[in-house]
C-alpha cells in the first residue's frame, strides 16, 4: 500500500504514529518489522497492521549489502538485523524475465500452480504476529487490502487468466482454509480495501491494486465507522 498518503491518520492521531510501512512489502516483512519494533523499542502501545498480498515473498538479507542486491524500497525495508528484498511482482515462471535478484530459489517458489506454499507462509506470518502481540498484551487491530477469501483476486499468469499484472501479485485461499480460520475476527477492521472500493461509484482506483489518496482516506473512514458501529451494537 502507498503509505505516503497517511491514510491511517483518519483512524489515529498522526502525531502519535510510528509508520513502519514500505510500499510493495509482503507479510513477512510486515510481521517481523512490528515484532522488531516491539522487541528493540519499548514504546509500542497499540498496533495497526494493513496486511499485504498473499503472493508476495520477502527474503531476509544481511544489512549493508551492495546496491546491486537492492530494489528501490529495500534501503527502508530494514529491521534491527536484516534488510528485506521483496518479490512484489509475483508470479513469474518465464525464466527470461529479469528479477532484482535473479536467484533460482525465487523462481522455484512460484512453480506450484496454486502457490499454496507461498500463500501458507504469508498466512503464517499473520498468525505469528497476532499471537506475538496477544502474548505481549499489546492491543492491536488489523485490516486487509483485499479479502483473502475472495477468489476473484487469485488469477495468475501461469494459467493466463490474469489480465492485470497487479492482480497477479495478490492471491486468495478458500474460505474454509484452516490457516485463515486462525485469524481472530475481534481484532479485524472491515471492509477490505479493494473489495470496498469496487462497490463505490467514485473513481477511487489509482491502478488495479492501489487506491487514490482520497480513496485510502475514505476507506479508512469506513473502517472506523464500521468498527464503532460493531462495538456500539455490543454495548
Amino acid at each position: 500500500m502507498d503509505h505516503e498518503c497517511n491514510w491511517y491518520s483518519e483512524i489515529f492521531d498522526y502525531q502519535s504514529v510510528t509508520d513502519l510501512a514500505v510500499a510493495g512489502s509482503g507479510n513477512r516483512y510486515i510481521a517481523e518489522s512490528v515484532m522488531d519494533r516491539v522487541i528493540y523499542h519499548a514504546d509500542v502501545d497499540f498496533v495497526l497492521v494493513n496486511w499485504s498480498g498473499l503472493n508476495r515473498i520477502d527474503f531476509a538479507l544481511p544489512r549493508g549489502l551492495p546496491a546491486g542486491y537492492r530494489d528501490p524500497s529495500s534501503p527502508r525495508r530494514v529491521t534491527e538485523n536484516s534488510q528485506y528484498w521483496t518479490n512484489n511482482m509475483a508470479p513469474w515462471r518465464d525464466r527470461s524475465v529479469s528479477l532484482h535478484i535473479d536467484e533460482r530459489l525465487t523462481r522455484l517458489m512460484y512453480q506450484e500452480k496454486a502457490y499454496r506454499s507461498v500463500k501458507s507462509q504469508s498466512l503464517l506470518q499473520v498468525i505469528l504476529l497476532q499471537d506475538f502481540l496477544r502474548a505481549r498484551g499489546i492491543p492491536y487491530l488489523c485490516c486487509f487490502l483485499y479479502d483473502y477469501a475472495n477468489l476473484d483476486f487469485d488469477h495468475n499468469h501461469l494459467t493466463h487468466e490474469c489480465q492485470s499484472e497487479g492482480f497477479s501479485t495478490l492471491g486468495s485461499v478458500a474460505a474454509t482454509e484452516l490457516l485463515l480460520q486462525e485469524l481472530d475476527p475481534k481484532h479485524t477492521l472491515w471492509p477490505a480495501g479493494l473489495d470496498w472500493a469496487l462497490t463505490q461509484h467514485n473513481d477511487l482506483f489509482k491502478d488495479s491494486t492501489h487506491l487514490t489518496t482520497q480513496g485510502y482516506r475514505l476507506w479508512a473512514r469506513e473502517l472506523l465507522r464500521q468498527y464503532h458501529a460493531r462495538h456500539d451494537d455490543h454495548q
